[in-house]
């Protein structure tokens, strides 16, 4: 987690509660790290990633990039991993007008294309940051899905390995829960359904005094305790998501033709599907 700068830092609250302010101050402070990611004018890093699928685990490793601020960013995401016993690789490319997914499986390949001026020009204004942040990849489009779909309480600060870093916990927004598991409208009732196996129960954001997000994670409900805990505020050995970022160097020279998506491939456009899936998100959440 070498920062090669150190901004700003929080002043965490010590207070345990969960209340609505509480709340809004953690996605406040959240959005704050969102931002500063965007502001830097270079980043690269190397990546890991842990994902749980039923009884499996995997594990992958790869890169980012990212150059460039406001009408000049640009990023790329390049992960891969083993299924089966064969290489699957997962690239994301934000060349400034095009956000590029290319996901490669051992038998099979789909690459799709959004049209960034499009979705901004079908956002609202009251929804725009988060939305269009989401079409611009890497980890601004981590962190603004995790924004929008989880209420994180106020960082509090926490330690690995001696570097002292702030943890965020953050736990569904009813209304996103809903969308995807219609009987979470049952949790408070005295005999609750039983919480499903591939969705999250909480996730937890490890972010540096320089507002940088070296670990994001999502957690099965077994690990549901630690939400509570102090030993909560760092990684858990089995978690349903995790990435790592790290080697992060923000002063670095990039080539612009690693922003450049390459490949004479049949592609599919998203963007209509995308802008109307955010779009419903963000009715149902008001």
């Amino acid at each position: 987690m070498n920062a090669a700068s150190q901004a700003q830092t929080y002043s965490p609250s010590t207070d345990d509660s969960t209340t609505e302010g509480n709340r809004a101050d953690g996605n406040d402070a959240l959005t704050e790290v969102l931002q500063s990611v965007q502001r830097h004018t270079s980043i690269s890093a190397r990546l890991r990633h842990q994902a749980r699928l039923f009884q499996e685990t995997q594990f992958g490793s790869g890169y980012y990039w990212q150059q460039g601020t406001g009408d000049n960013l640009r990023t790329r995401w390049e992960m891969k991993s083993q299924i089966a016993g064969k290489i699957a690789s997962y690239v994301q490319v934000f060349d400034g007008k095009h956000l590029w997914t290319d996901r490669r499986f051992p038998d099979d390949r789909q690459v799709r294309r959004l049209d960034t001026a499009l979705l901004r020009s079908r956002l609202s204004k009251d929804s725009y940051f988060l939305l269009s942040t989401t079409g611009q990849g890497g980890v601004s489009q981590m962190l603004a899905g995790l924004l929008r779909n989880f209420d994180f309480e106020q960082p509090r600060p926490t330690q690995i390995e001696g570097v002292p870093l702030y943890a965020f916990v953050g736990r569904w927004k009813p209304k996103s829960l809903l969308q995807i598991w219609p009987d979470s409208v049952r949790l408070s009732e005295e005999d609750p359904p039983s919480w499903p196996l591939q969705i999250p129960h909480h996730a937890l954001i490890l972010v540096g005094q320089n507002k940088f997000p070296y670990v994001l994670e999502q957690r099965r409900f077994e690990d549901a305790h630690r939400a509570n805990t102090v030993a909560g505020l760092r990684p858990v050995p089995d978690p349903m998501l995790r990435y790592e970022i790290f080697e992060v160097n923000f002063a670095t020279h990039i080539e612009d033709s690693r922003f450049e998506f390459k490949g004479n491939v049949d592609w599919k456009d998203e963007t209509t599907l995308f802008v109307e899936r955010l779009q419903e998100s963000h009715q149902t959440q008001r």
